[in-house]
């Protein structure tokens, strides 16, 4: 759970892909200016009884529509890839930190080739390959995240809710926070967190898909008291 999680993030990027913004600047290049036009023109053909014009023009925006289509999905795959690079990159800096090719060698060694191998997949632009190099990477270095102290609460807080935080080093998921001693001290217990919480999730079917400020709830496990918010190290 903990390494899966971690993993994607990437939960971020669905987003974006999917805001109208993005898929107005994918759609704007010229095959896709080029099938509008000659759309038009067969419509106009079409209007003054030039059929067979017509279909030809038609046929021939046809032909441009699926360039255009052909090129954004090649950008959205370019953009996916290159992000998830971007993020092995953040990851060998933090792994870095704390000496993690002393301290995890193997992890370490075996991220850092993954790595390597991805970006040069990336520059021969084959970019789904590089994607999943890419994962692969953050799955193996995963475990070097045990070293890194998780999130505290003053002694004996048990709160009935966190807020999700968005930090490069240490993702929430919900393994983690159901692990936190303020919340249940015990990873195993977070499908609690999952049942209580499935209904606001992005994917009601993926656990692993949480989003930064997102406040999830917590029941209690065996009848204890709950109160507050954890977020940013302040319970309120």
């Amino acid at each position: 759970m903990r390494k899966l999680t971690k993993i994607l993030s990437v939960l971020i990027l669905g987003i974006f892909f999917s805001s109208p913004l993005f898929s107005q600047s994918l759609q704007d290049n010229p095959d896709y200016r080029k099938s509008l036009e000659l759309k038009k023109q067969s419509e106009q053909a079409f209007d003054e009884a030039e059929y067979d014009e017509a279909r030809t023009l038609a046929e021939e925006s046809k032909l441009y529509a699926e360039k255009s289509d052909a090129w954004i999905q090649m950008m959205l795959k370019r953009y996916r890839a290159n992000s998830a690079l971007r993020r092995v990159e953040t990851e060998l800096r933090s792994a870095a930190k704390v000496k993690a090719e002393v301290n995890f060698p193997e992890a370490y060694a075996s991220g850092k080739a993954l790595y390597d191998e991805a970006y040069k997949l990336f520059q021969d632009e084959n970019y789904e390959l590089s994607y999943e190099k890419s994962l692969k990477a953050l799955d193996v270095m995963s475990v070097i995240e045990y070293v890194r102290a998780p999130p505290t609460a003053p002694a004996g807080t048990k709160v009935s809710a966190y807020t999700v935080r968005l930090i490069p080093e240490n993702r929430d998921c919900l393994w983690n926070i159901a692990g936190y001693n303020f919340v249940y001290g015990d990873p195993w217990k977070w499908e609690l967190l999952y049942e209580a919480n499935k209904d606001q999730l992005p994917d009601p079917n993926n656990p692993r898909l949480i989003l930064p400020g997102m406040v999830i709830k917590i029941p209690s496990a065996s009848g204890e008291l709950r109160s507050g918010t954890w977020t940013n190290g302040f319970v309120k």
